[in-house]
């Protein structure tokens, strides 16, 4: 459910029907943080991906392993990744726990993100099963300066395909703390989301289901709600989605909507601030 982009502008002549500086501010961080979330979640399904059958089961000595995970944001001089399995274990319902360790000299990948800290994930289940979860929690977790907190828990959802799997990722107690002034902002989500795959990989998509919402409390202090009108789509190397309506609720009585269009990849939104509406392109 994010929204990667600044909207660097202002329009209407009242101030209950534009879109100001703070509006901008506080979409944007919304987007950045939910944007960190789903970086989490991404990370724990290619993670707990990797171990060998006999690595998840245990083996007949060994109860913990070290493995390396083939991906850029992971794969730093420094980084340690660790597999412990639980009691009962299997190569066919496996479960135990996976910590990436980014250490304190900070891991950057190929995009200029910048990672120290601890992921843990705690997992039962193999990633694409139907009923198989996925718990994240955090050890001084930080990315590009942001502490992030709280617990994720990802569910491959009943209905689930390898062709199409589908998950629900909740966010509970969130908390992000932007390290250089140290002010904080709050969050909870309950986001489905579909992969979509294609013959041709790079015409694979996600689709964010309608039922995703979102809510916290910014930096600035202000609270806000995000919900859909329409689900999001969102394709390879657009950055923003490409179809679908999103709508915030900023202190209770500010809505903004932002219509993504109807599946073009031309970066081309329609945002409506309280029923002023204009047209533009996100950079």
């Amino acid at each position: 459910m994010s929204l990667l982009g600044m909207f660097a502008f202002v329009f209407s002549c009242k101030d209950e029907d534009k879109l100001t500086v703070a509006d901008t501010q506080d979409i944007t961080e919304e987007a950045v943080t939910d944007s960190y979330y789903q970086d989490m979640d991404d990370m724990a399904g290619v993670s707990v991906s990797t171990p060998s059958d006999g690595q998840y089961s245990g083996g007949r000595t060994e109860t913990t392993y070290t493995i390396t995970v083939d991906d850029d944001r992971l794969d730093c001089a420094g980084v340690v990744i660790t597999v412990t399995p639980a009691a009962g274990s299997t190569a066919d319902v496996p479960k135990g726990v996976l910590t990436v360790d980014f250490g304190t000299t900070a891991c950057a990948d190929n995009k200029g993100n910048v990672r120290t800290g601890k992921l843990i994930f705690t997992y039962n289940g193999r990633r694409f099963q139907p009923g198989s979860t996925i718990v994240t929690t955090t050890d001084n977790y930080t990315i590009n300066g942001v502490k992030l907190e709280g617990v994720r828990t990802l569910t491959n959802v009943s209905g689930s395909t390898s062709e199409a799997p589908k998950f629900n990722a909740v966010l509970s107690n969130g908390k992000a703390t932007f390290i250089a002034d140290g002010t904080v902002a709050e969050r909870e989500s309950n986001i489905t989301w579909q992969w979509v795959r294609a013959a041709n990989p790079l015409e694979d998509y996600l689709l964010i289901d309608q039922s995703s919402t979102a809510s916290g409390k910014t930096r600035g202090g202000r609270t806000y709600a995000v919900s859909l009108s329409k689900a999001l789509k969102y394709k390879r190397f657009c950055g923003i989605a490409v179809e679908g309506i999103k709508k915030y609720l900023i202190d209770g009585s500010k809505e903004v909507t932002i219509d993504y269009g109807d599946g073009n990849c031309d970066k081309s939104v329609v945002i409506t601030v309280n029923g002023v509406t204009r047209s533009l392109t996100v950079n």
